[in-house]
């Protein structure tokens, strides 16, 4: 009898290895930006691709009702000129409580991670900002992977930016024993 659970149950581990290997051959088969998106929600991020600036708008909107806040925080100049010009409520200081609005250096497509730097963050660190957070990305940001994304600060800037950082888990685990850090993401991706 054990020896027929053996054969069985080791029968049944081989299939769900067969089944991840599928599932991570169909991952890195897709092309990037598929890739990204993919991973990205996997991980828990919640995905937007508006059509024009109206949508944009529409959802931020939606955004800020769901998680019942009044205004978004934002630390880039540029966001808080466009969030004010669009008419969605906005302040330039923040909270722990807060939903952060901002940019991003690269969109991580072998992790479905997102990079930013000081550009984004000032001099604060992923830890000592607000959890949720909305950010803006660009489909020419999505990069193969984190070599090519810091390829990219390096071509980009003089003087390449400080506080270099990835954000890729946007969901709560079950069992963080860890006590790692996870953000609720909300990512805007815009056509070039």
């Amino acid at each position: 009898m054990d020896f027929l659970k053996k054969i069985f149950s080791s029968k049944s581990k081989d299939y769900k290895h067969l089944q991840e290997q599928t599932e991570e051959n169909k991952v890195a088969a897709m092309e990037d930006d598929e890739r990204f998106v993919y991973l990205f929600i996997q991980k828990g991020g919640k995905f937007f691709y508006p059509d024009d600036m109206d949508d944009f708008k529409v959802e931020l909107l939606k955004i800020l009702k769901y998680l019942k806040m009044d205004s978004y925080a934002v630390i880039e100049r540029s966001y808080f000129h466009l969030l004010k010009k669009l008419k969605v409520p906005v302040k330039f200081s923040f909270e722990a409580g807060d939903v952060l609005l901002g940019g991003c250096e690269s969109l991580i497509a072998d992790e479905g991670a997102i990079m930013t730097t000081s550009k984004h963050t000032g001099e604060y660190r992923n830890v000592e900002l607000p959890q949720k957070r909305v950010i803006i990305g660009l489909s020419k940001q999505i990069v193969p992977n984190k070599s090519q994304a810091l390829i990219a600060i390096n071509k980009r800037y003089d003087t390449p930016p400080a506080n270099i950082q990835t954000m890729s888990v946007f969901n709560k685990p079950e069992n963080d024993l860890s006590g790692g850090k996870w953000y609720e993401t909300y990512l805007f991706l815009i056509e070039n």
